[in-house]
């Protein structure tokens, strides 16, 4: 049976005890949970601490250190920053021994070819599997929950007992999100016991679950009241993306998507590239890839302050703000690579009237500060506007903005002064809005109706060949028929509405005599216009290997069905004439 989701196929998962919620972020991770008998008492760690930064936070840093030898030896969150950086200091060369990821999570939206093979870049430009990366991380979250406190507390509680919701963002690819599934797999979550949330929908489900606790108990900060029958959007800013839906509310925990998702990557870590690059342009390319082989640890204290400072902008009153710098790493490189010092590289720069040094100081003028920022809230409007001409003619009062960076006072003053006539709204603890409210979407997985396609699907076929609509060059020969390959059968529509569970149902059969196994290849495209699976903008998603009990020199027929409107794709097939359904695995090609 191939990936389900939600539960609009067959293998639904029954009977949990516990609603565990993963979220991977780009720059901070966590978990959270509630009981099936007290849904809306959602747990979280609490919080977590940096011995060596002296930092709390209510979630963790999303870096992973894994020993290169021994697979089993990791650390995640800020016992792998910890843990990194004593190495770093000690002169045993132990840190050699260990590849260090730091925000990895980006890589699956900008990667065009996503695959098992893929690989990620650590800290110092060594490379692994990105499966291996993605699959430890999340298996480090999920033990941290069993031995903090499944094990301590909870006992009674087993591993069958759990439903896990992973948290996806709405835009990632269908193959980014069958990726994450094979990861969490691979972690030791069966996948019959997995659900995928897209990040936004989880924060819309929070939006409102707040919503019941003010109305029920009049307690809380203020939040709009979302009616029946009215639409709002979600704006959802974390670390790498922008993630925006549209919804309309139909009844009492019950929506509907007006248009796809919508979004890209302008979140907060698009800020620090600003002031990276800032750095680069004033120190050259040579000097930046030596802070972070070099000196590495220097390299990974900057991008820690760099996320305190960027905080500190909107609230900033004075002309200038102070950012710490790795000043002796700086002159150390800048002198090697003939720059000078490090402040004879600012003082020659476009930005010697913008940054000035004292001691191990950056002092930065405010009004360029902002104009990093500015880099982004463009953006994050553009988007907005985008969705709204998407659906033009529907009225759209409310913006739930939420995620890691929704509280940046510049970032809500950008999208208040240019959609002054909404009303904004940042629920309590945006940060943990899409983790919490991938709990309560555990529970309640129908929260929304209906979604709309953001890309077209079909499969691939060999049909009878037709010189007028088929390419010569595509012609094949086939037990005595002339066939013609790769030909891209349009399944659903790009931009279609589909209710949850809406499916298609296709018969396949064997070509061959004694045909052992019948593949069903699924693709998705940017155009519903598609001819073949290998043309521009097609790639596949993945592929059904559907086995066939006895072969014979008879035909032999698969009946397929495509589920869509959850927040996968689910694919089931069934050989015809047998009384067990047969065994298949949608694998990520």
């Amino acid at each position: 049976m191939a990936t389900s989701s939600d539960n609009t196929a067959p293998d639904a998962i029954s009977s949990p005890l516990i609603v565990v919620a993963l979220d991977l972020g780009t720059t901070y991770s966590g978990y959270a949970f509630s009981f099936i008998d007290r849904p809306d008492e959602i747990l979280t760690n609490g919080t977590w601490n940096s011995q060596k930064y002296h930092l709390a936070s209510i979630k963790t840093p999303t870096c992973l250190m894994i020993n290169k030898t021994n697979k089993d030896d990791y650390r995640f969150g800020y016992e792998a920053e910890d843990d990194y950086a004593d190495m770093q200091t000690e002169s045993t060369g132990e840190a050699d021994n260990y590849f260090f990821f730091d925000r990895f999570k980006m890589e699956l939206h900008v990667q065009k070819e996503v695959s098992e093979q893929m690989l990620l870049y650590d800290v110092k430009g060594q490379s692994l599997p990105a499966i291996e990366v993605f699959s430890t991380a999340i298996k480090a979250l999920k033990e941290h929950l069993w031995t903090i406190h499944i094990e301590k507390n909870m006992r009674d509680i087993k591993m069958q007992d759990i439903k896990w919701v992973l948290t996806i963002p709405a835009i990632w690819s269908a193959k980014s999100k069958l990726f994450m599934r094979r990861c969490a797999e691979m972690a030791g979550i069966q996948s019959k016991r997995l659900c995928i949330a897209l990040e936004p929908e989880a924060a819309a489900l929070y939006c409102q679950q707040k919503q019941r606790t003010i109305d029920e108990y009049g307690a809380g900060r203020s939040i709009a009241k979302i009616g029946q029958g009215a639409n709002y959007l979600v704006i959802d800013i974390g670390g790498g993306t922008v993630d925006i839906i549209a919804h309309k509310k139909i009844i009492h925990d019950k929506v509907e998507e007006l248009c796809s998702a919508s979004g890209n990557d302008c979140g907060g870590t698009r800020i620090d590239r600003e002031f990276m690059q800032m750095i680069k342009t004033i120190v050259g390319k040579n000097v930046m890839e030596g802070l972070k082989k070099e000196y590495t640890l220097d390299y990974i204290d900057f991008i820690r302050v760099l996320e305190i400072f960027k905080r500190g902008v909107g609230n900033r009153k004075k002309a200038t703000i102070n950012m710490s710098i790795p000043v002796t790493a700086l002159n150390d490189l800048c002198k090697k690579f003939g720059k000078g010092s490090f402040s004879e590289a600012v003082s020659q720069s476009d930005y010697k009237n913008d940054l000035h040094i004292k001691a191990n100081v950056l002092q930065v003028q405010m009004t360029l500060a902002r104009e990093k920022f500015k880099s982004i809230t463009d953006k994050i409007v553009k988007e907005i506007e985008n969705v709204l001409a998407r659906i033009e003619g529907l009225t759209i009062d409310t913006f739930y903005v939420v995620g890691g960076c929704s509280e940046s006072s510049i970032i809500q003053e950008a999208i208040k002064d240019s959609f002054k006539s909404k009303h904004i709204v940042t629920p309590e603890e945006p940060i943990l809005a899409v983790l919490k409210g991938a709990v309560l979407f555990g529970h309640t997985p129908d929260f929304v109706t209906s979604r709309v396609t953001r890309f077209a699907y079909g499969r691939r076929i060999r049909p009878i060949f037709n010189e007028l609509a088929h390419d010569i060059n595509r012609k094949v020969e086939s037990d005595g028929e002339f066939r013609c390959t790769n030909v891209f059968d349009l399944l659903m529509r790009k931009n279609t509405k589909c209710a949850v569970g809406s499916t298609q149902s296709i018969e396949y059969h064997t070509y061959e005599q004694n045909q052992a196994k019948v593949t069903v290849a699924v693709y998705v495209s940017e155009n519903d216009s598609t001819k073949y699976v290998d043309g521009e903008g097609c790639e596949k998603l993945g592929e059904l290997v559907v086995d066939i009990p006895n072969p014979t020199s008879e035909r032999r027929h698969v009946h397929v069905d495509f589920y869509f409107g959850g927040t996968e794709l689910v694919v089931t097939a069934t050989v015809k004439g047998e009384m067990t359904p047969c065994t298949a695995q949608f694998e990520l090609i």
